[in-house]
């Protein structure tokens, strides 16, 4: 497989945030963090709808806590699935 570079603008907050995020969770660059970040993002995206509500929760866990019941969420999956 090849490497692929894409480029991305960020504001100055954001550049701010990634650079606190990299301290913290150990990334060696900003560039490994936003490559992690997308591929979580990619994988997320081919999970169904209650496995990503589940991966969500628990990211959002590890992040910061909901502002939201674990009932409004699943309440989101199960409208997202009647969507699909």
């Amino acid at each position: 497989m090849g490497a692929v570079s894409v480029s991305a603008k960020l504001t100055r907050r954001e550049v701010e945030l990634l650079g606190k995020l990299a301290k913290e969770y150990g990334f060696i660059s900003k560039s490994e963090e936003i490559r992690s970040a997308v591929w979580l993002c990619l994988t997320l995206a081919e999970l169904g709808p209650m496995e990503r509500l589940r991966m969500f929760q628990l990211v959002n866990g590890m992040v910061a806590p909901s502002a939201r019941t674990s009932s409004e969420l699943v309440e989101e999956a199960h409208r997202e699935e009647d969507q699909l």
